[in-house]
């Protein structure tokens, strides 16, 4: 279904789809996140809050940018949707809408701006690395030149005037943490940086001053997978541009539980009285299970994990009933596991 509503103001008409909810109705659901059907009015907040901003700073008509904004509103995350219609200013709008790459210095990275609550991205840092150096490969960036750029490659970033190897950086990385560098550019201007799949949103990378080396932390998501490239940059006024990474974003790998199984043989003394063994763990591990066994005639009264002062199952123990008739032989196990990062 797609209802047609009119920003209040300017005389533009846009088209969203929405849900069963009426558009008069303000406020979330009982999880917490914003419905569907409140894509229209969250919209319709962030044009008539941001346009007099727009048009003062870009040059760019209301009209205009509600048009150009349409798709990304469409296909925004309606939890970035929400965060972006509350944003305190400009920028922060705009990572929070476009689930990118430009943040304050003074802000850390929130997982939001970078993924989804249903696709969590793991941050892995590397030596910082140069991927770009037009001074050596490419020259500047024209006056209202777009260039693209490979994020990362199997082989090296010599191309791009870059390091001799490929940085350490995974084909199909998410996204990259970076600094990004102006080099003694002779204008006021500034970078943008964005997938070479999408648009050129309006979010600045960098803003940089004539004649002196400007550099900014910054996150460039990425296209991926199999694109030509795999980000751009869009440059103001003729610039040099110097990227050196200093890590990156992947989903997480799964990795495979580590377990082994640790035992312990023995007699049981000839006494016809229970007799406590147990078997311990390797350091680092947690029992998961276990048991007792022997030759016959051998019972066990209790089998249980073995616990240290904390509670942490540490291995596993048995009572055993001995014998004064013969020595009773006994072979206790536990399997023992650990999970990554323990």
């Amino acid at each position: 279904m797609r209802r047609i509503w009119k920003l209040s103001l300017i005389s533009l008409v846009i088209a969203l789809p929405v849900g069963a909810v009426a558009i008069g109705w303000i406020g979330t659901n009982t999880t917490g996140v914003a419905p569907e059907g409140m894509r229209p009015e969250l919209a319709q907040q962030i044009v008539e809050r941001w346009s007099p901003y727009v048009q003062e700073t870009y040059r760019t008509s209301p009209s205009e940018w509600a048009q150009r904004m349409h798709s990304t509103f469409e296909r925004a995350d309606i939890t970035n949707l929400e965060r972006a219609a509350s944003a305190e200013n400009f920028q922060q709008m705009t990572s929070a809408l476009l689930g990118a790459s430009t943040l304050r210095q003074t802000e850390k990275l929130a997982p939001e701006a970078l993924g989804t609550p249903g696709s969590d991205l793991v941050y892995t840092p590397v030596t910082p690395c140069r991927i770009i150096d037009t001074r050596i490969v490419g020259g500047a960036i024209p006056a209202g030149g777009t260039r693209s750029f490979h994020g990362f490659t199997a082989t090296d970033f010599t191309a791009q005037g870059g390091d001799g190897t490929n940085c350490d950086i995974p084909l199909n990385a998410s996204a990259l943490t970076v600094k990004i560098t102006a080099s003694l550019p002779a204008n006021t201007g500034h970078f943008v940086a964005y997938p070479s799949n999408e648009a050129k949103p309006l979010a600045v990378s960098l803003n940089y001053q004539p004649g002196v080396n400007t550099s900014n932390e910054s996150h460039f998501r990425l296209c991926r997978p199999a694109c030509p490239t795999e980000f751009s940059v869009f440059s103001l006024t003729q610039a040099h541009l110097v990227v050196d990474v200093n890590g990156y974003y992947m989903e997480p790998e799964a990795t495979a539980l580590d377990c082994t199984v640790a035992e312990e043989t023995g007699n049981l003394a000839l006494l016809p009285t229970l007799q406590q063994v147990d078997v311990s763990c390797p350091a680092g591990y947690a029992a998961s299970g276990g048991g007792c066994g022997g030759v016959l005639g051998v019972t066990a009264t209790q089998s249980g994990p073995l616990v240290d002062v904390g509670g942490q199952p540490i291995g596993w123990q048995c009572d055993l009933l001995g014998s004064v008739l013969s020595v009773l032989g006994y072979k206790i196990s536990a399997v023992c596991c650990r999970t990554p990062g323990f």
